[in-house]
Parts: structure tokens; sequence; C-alpha cells
């Protein structure tokens, strides 16, 4: 397997606050943020502590699956590539193609699949290939949040994270970042994908009370799919006697902004105004589990 090597790619992160302004603006395809934007998002990076850990843990995880690889006997190179940040997908694609790669499986290091999430990722090592390295057999996975090592690993976190509450007390919130409701008419399998890894887990710890919300929507004046995670803790603590909540984060599989600041700053004061309990499982990080599950994958794109 020395003839196939791996590109993994991962949102990206500004590795300090003077970075956020050119992170923000490649975001939004070029165009600058206002003021009062910039404003907010350095407001939410401080609140977490200045910067995001993101960059150091998408190190580590492509060290974890690198060496989940090297233990199935894999001996390729593996590349990293940013969709916002340096380095950028592109130029990872460009040192593959410098160092005469010829077959490479491209995975993202996010579980579940959009034509606007996923997608685009693909769009990007697609056109670095076409400009680069145009005879380069760049093969990709699409999707891998059904995995059973995946699922385990998010069951173990929520189980950790209930703890010595009872689950017949407590309501597991699942969460994944929202998009624009126009993928529907794509019919796209996002919201489909989500809801089968939150019920995979729900089934495997017997879990008799949960539900799935979006978070961290952008406000671009279209709608987004829903149900809105802080609405949903609103309807939690007015219609039903849960006073015990655990949150995970089933879309993502790191600690990053979107975690940090909208799980565990907003929804945990959400949470104290209506005098509900709020937990949040750990995110996957360099989970072991979660790599197995990504070399898994890797290994059968290969074959």
């Amino acid at each position: 397997m020395s003839d196939w090597h791996v590109l993994v790619m991962a949102y990206g992160t500004p590795r300090t606050l003077d970075e956020v302004e050119p992170y923000y603006t490649h975001i939004r395809r070029g165009r600058p943020p206002s003021a009062e934007q910039l404003e907010d998002l350095v407001r939410r990076y401080q609140a977490i502590g200045g910067v995001s850990p993101l960059q150091e843990i998408t190190l580590r995880q492509a060290a974890a699956v690198e060496r989940a690889l090297r233990q199935r006997g894999w001996t390729g190179t593996m590349y990293l590539g940013m969709k916002h940040w340096h380095p950028f997908i592109a130029e990872a694609v460009e040192q593959m193609a410098q160092e005469g790669v010829q077959q490479a499986v491209g995975i993202v290091l996010a579980p579940h699949y959009s034509r606007m999430s996923i997608g685009t990722y693909i769009d990007y090592a697609e056109q670095a290939r076409q400009r680069f390295a145009p005879a380069m057999e760049l093969r990709y996975v699409e999707r891998w949040g059904s995995h059973p090592l995946f699922i385990r690993a998010v069951a173990q976190k929520v189980q950790e994270a209930l703890a010595d509450w009872k689950p017949e007390e407590t309501m597991v919130v699942f969460s994944a970042h929202s998009l624009p409701e126009r993928i529907r008419q794509w019919d796209d399998p996002y919201e489909r994908e989500l809801l089968d890894s939150a019920q995979a887990v729900a089934r495997l710890l017997e879990l008799p009370n949960w539900t799935l919300a979006y978070q961290s929507a952008s406000a671009t004046g279209e709608p987004w799919l829903g149900p809105d995670i802080l609405e949903r803790i609103e309807e939690i603590a007015h219609t039903t006697t849960y006073r015990q909540l655990v949150f995970c984060a089933i879309g993502f599989v790191a600690d990053h902004l979107e975690v940090l600041y909208d799980l565990d700053i907003e929804t945990r004061r959400k949470c104290e105004s209506l005098g509900v309990q709020h937990r949040r499982a750990a995110s996957l990080n360099d989970d072991p589990l979660m790599a197995e599950a990504v070399a898994d994958v890797v290994l059968s794109a290969m074959r």
C-alpha cells in the first residue's frame, strides 16, 4: 500500500487574534467582514481564551489516523490541507504533485456529508488536482458517520457525561452545525445522516430521551435548518419535566469555537437562566476509536 497516499482535510483556524480578519475574509469568499462582524468574532475567541485549540487538535487527529494506518501496514505519506487556513487544501495538493504522488485518498475530518460541507472540500481538492496534477488519481471518502467505531466513540463520551445522572430523568441533546434549508431542494443527505448517527448512539446506550437540534447558524437572511438548539432548550424547560441536559455535538469531532463558545458558553447560559442543569459530552478530538474508524474507511477506499 506504499503507492497510496492520504490527504486529510480539516476546517482550519486562525492561530492568533491578528489572523482572525483574513481567516474570516476567506470564509466569506474574499469579502472582508464589517467592523461589527469582526468585533463579534474576536469577542467569541477572547471568551474561549484568545484562540481556538483546533489547529493543535487537528494535528493530533492526523497523527492518530496515521498511527492507525501504519499499524495496518500502510507505508504511504500523509498530507494535511485546511479549508480556510494554512496549509490550504490547494497547498497540500500542490505539495503532493511536487512529490510525484500518483494515487491518494482524500478524507475530511467531519463525519456527515452535505454538498455545502464535505462537497466544498472535495471541490477545493479537485480544482487543485486539475491545476497541479491532472493525472493524479484522488479518491474521496464522503462520509463515515455510521461507522460502528465512530458510534462507539461518541457513545462512550455521552456515557461519561451522564455519569451519576439517571437516563430516564435526563434529555440528551445531539447537535450539529446548521446549514441553509435550501439543501433540501437537492435531496441533500445531511439531515438523514445526522439523525442516523444520533439514533445509533441512542440505541447503543438505550437512551430513553434524546433529540437532535442545530447550532451555529449564520445570519444570512435565509432560513436555516432547525430546531435551533437555544430554542430547543427553552422548549424542553417549558414543556417537559427534564431538568438535566447532556449536550453532544455529534456533527463535530473536535473542540473549536462552535463547541467551546456556542455549546459551553451560550447553551450553559441559556440552561442556567431556565433552571436546567447542563453537561457536555467531551469532543472526540484524537480519540483512538475515531482514528481507527477513519483509518478503516480510508483503507477501504484504497482497495
